[in-house]
C-alpha cells in the first residue's frame, strides 16, 4: 500500500469518527433503542475500511455517565493494515442531557456508571454487530426480581 494512500485512509477513518455522533439520539431514547441506532453505523464503519484493505479485529461501545445530569457515548474500533500495523477509529460524543433517555435508561446509568456494548464483524449485512452488557443484563435481572418481591409484599399487606 503506497504511503500516500495509507495516510488518506488513517486521515479518512479519523475524520469519520469525528462525524459519528452527530444527529444520533432521539428524546426518550432507551438502551436498546440506542444500540439500535448505533449498531447500522459502526457496521458501514467496519465495512467501509475492510473495503479499503483494512482487518476489522475488535472494538467496544460505551455508555458512560458523566454528572447528574450528562452521558456520553464512546465507541473504539481496532483495525489492522497488510503490513501487520494497528490503527485505532476511537470517539467520544459531547456532554449529552440526561432528558435525551427514557427514566429506566437514565436510572441504569446511574446505578451501572458505564454499560459496555463488546462490537462484533457482521457476517451479513444487517447484522447487529453490538452484543450485549453482561453487567447490564445481570442489572436488568436484579431490578426485576425487586419489583417482584415488592409486589409480593404488597399482596401479603392486602
Amino acid at each position: 500500500m503506497a504511503l500516500e494512500n495509507k495516510i488518506e485512509m488513517v486521515t479518512d477513518l479519523i475524520e469519520a469518527a469525528k462525524d459519528f455522533f452527530v444527529n444520533l439520539l432521539r428524546p426518550d431514547m432507551t438502551l436498546e433503542k440506542i444500540s439500535e441506532v448505533v449498531s447500522p453505523r459502526l457496521d458501514d464503519t467496519i465495512r467501509k475500511y475492510e473495503e479499503r484493505g483494512l482487518k476489522y479485529s475488535a472494538g467496544k461501545f460505551h455508555i458512560k455517565y458523566a454528572d447528574e445530569k450528562h452521558f456520553r457515548l464512546e465507541f473504539e474500533m481496532y483495525f489492522q493494515d497488510n503490513e501487520g500495523k494497528w490503527h485505532k477509529c476511537a470517539n467520544e460524543s459531547d456532554l449529552r442531557d440526561a432528558s435525551l433517555l427514557e427514566a429506566g435508561a437514565w436510572k441504569t446509568i446511574q446505578a451501572l456508571k458505564i454499560i459496555t456494548f463488546p462490537i462484533e464483524k457482521p457476517q451479513s449485512k444487517g447484522d447487529a454487530v453490538l452484543q450485549k452488557d453482561k453487567k447490564l443484563e445481570a442489572y436488568k435481572e436484579a431490578e426485576i426480581d425487586k419489583a417482584i418481591e415488592a409486589d409480593a409484599l404488597d399482596l401479603e399487606k392486602k
